[in-house]
């Protein structure tokens, strides 16, 4: 048998095609998709591409599916599904607010995905188009540090998050987060109209020792493909990491045709855990079993661009709904959070998915869920003394034009039920809807906020602000 792609005939085995259903190799084991989801089209006339074989990817834009998509950005986010419990969503204002006053900590930054403190108080800062910056303990300097493994000039090679090593004093290891189109690839242009398939980067986790001078890395190293488009990372207390790998997913792409969330032979739409060398935890859930790969920690997210670990050491995540069912899950190993099987959101065509399934056996709720969705990003729980009224609350940066835009603080409680939301207060709405896609607490104690403004501009429009007590 052999396959048919654009860049001529692959050995058998590598992908299947088929007139109903496309199957991904997994360790050894074909696993069956919806028709024409691992392929640039459908039927027995769909290509595969070299170097997507298992990272299966929707085909570009048309000019039809252009119109389709513009229709739906047109379409209003006003789904209200029943809650599983009074609270889940909608909580009211918490009882004790803190005045606060915000101050420039940095500028000139250009569409910073993340930023991160290190041990001596500099700021380390990952612009998605221009790379890792290092900025001095007053927002100042902040030359573009060399050796990523992303060519900035050609499209689909992005910098995502970038976290220093948490021994990052003697170890100087900074891991990063980035996507690039696979070798086999080759260039696919600065325009879609260049390239068949649509969401042509993949989702790769990186790391780098930064050299004595500040200036590069150098000993870098691919340590995972996680096979997604976006995501976050964490590094956890015992020095292992977690990833998202977001999943296919936008306007254009309906979930039921992309189900990888659910399919364990694929790391798209899961939790991943790896060490910090990429060798596999030996704590991980699914090693040993043949079908699964044994990388995944939980199962069933969609585009989890949010993680944190509260003070007992527990990870959470906020992940983008479609159009609304935006959530806030406590990550908990093996378990399934349901995407696309249940979903508090809508296709961005407005049907519902799966017929509008909230809940089923056998897949976790989140603690919180959004309608309209906020669009989460970057998040932290808070343990400073500057505002003893936040201590231990959760704070996510939120990135919806309709909704969103603000900074999103929320009180937790443990009850017997689990953990729920007793409150909920939208924080810096008064700087008239700027996009905010990071949030993190200094050394000082203070609460520090990244914008993504978009459009970019030459001058570098973005900002780190500084969150400090109003004086009285």
């Amino acid at each position: 048998m052999r396959n048919f792609t654009a860049l001529g005939w692959l050995p058998a085995g590598l992908f299947v095609i088929g007139m109903g259903a496309v199957g991904v190799r997994a360790l050894g084991q074909v696993q069956t998709l919806p028709a024409g989801a691992g392929a640039i089209g459908k039927g027995p006339d769909a290509l595969t591409l070299r170097g997507y074989e298992d990272v299966p990817r929707p085909p570009a834009f048309n000019d039809m599916k252009r119109a389709e998509t513009a229709e739906q950005e047109k379409a209003v986010d006003n789904y209200t599904p029943q809650p599983a419990w009074a609270g889940q969503t909608r909580a009211p204002k918490p009882a004790k607010i803190a005045a606060y006053e915000v101050q420039t900590a940095a500028e000139g930054l250009f569409s910073p995905w993340g930023f991160s403190f290190l041990p001596d108080g500099r700021i380390l800062v990952s612009e998605t188009g221009k790379g890792l910056r290092l900025l001095d303990k007053n927002g100042r300097g902040g030359e573009y540090i060399a050796g990523l493994p992303i060519d900035f000039s050609k499209r689909g090679q992005q910098l995502l998050d970038a976290i220093p090593d948490k021994d990052f004093t003697n170890s100087r290891v900074i891991y990063f987060l980035y996507r690039v189109p696979p070798p086999e690839a080759g260039d696919i242009g600065r325009r879609e109209e260049d390239f068949p398939i649509h969401y042509p980067q993949i989702e790769m986790v990186g790391r780098g020792r930064l050299l004595p001078d500040d200036k590069s890395l150098t000993d870098v190293k691919v340590l995972l493909n996680t096979q997604g488009i976006e995501g976050r990372m964490i590094q956890a207390p015992d020095g292992t990491l977690f990833i998202d790998s977001g999943p296919l997913a936008g306007r254009g792409i309906l979930s039921r045709n992309w189900t990888q969330s659910q399919l364990p032979g694929s790391l798209m739409g899961k939790v991943l855990h790896i060490n910090s060398d990429g060798s596999i935890p030996k704590d991980n859930p699914f090693i040993g079993r043949p079908d699964t790969r044994p990388e995944i920690w939980a199962f069933g997210v969609r585009d989890a661009q949010s993680m944190a670990f509260d003070a007992r050491g527990r990870l959470w995540t906020a992940e983008n709904g479609p159009m609304g069912g935006d959530e806030l899950n406590l990550i908990e190993k093996g378990k399934n959070y349901g995407f696309p099987v249940i979903s508090y959101g809508r296709e961005y065509s407005g049907e519902l998915i799966n017929g509008g399934l909230t809940a089923k056996t056998g897949f976790e709720q989140p603690v919180y869920f959004w309608t309209p969705s906020v669009a989460p990003s970057g998040m932290t729980f808070y343990t400073g003394s500057l505002f003893p009224e936040w201590r231990g609350d959760l704070f996510i940066a939120a990135m919806s034009p309709l909704f969103g835009r603000k900074v999103i603080r929320l009180v937790l409680n443990e009850t017997s039920a689990g953990m729920r939301v007793a409150g909920e207060e939208f924080l810096l709405a008064e700087l008239g809807g700027v996009r905010f896609r990071d949030v993190k607490q200094g050394p000082d104690g203070a609460l520090y906020v990244s914008t993504d403004i978009r459009p970019s501009t030459p001058a570098g429009p973005d900002k780190i602000l500084r969150l400090v007590p109003k004086k009285k």
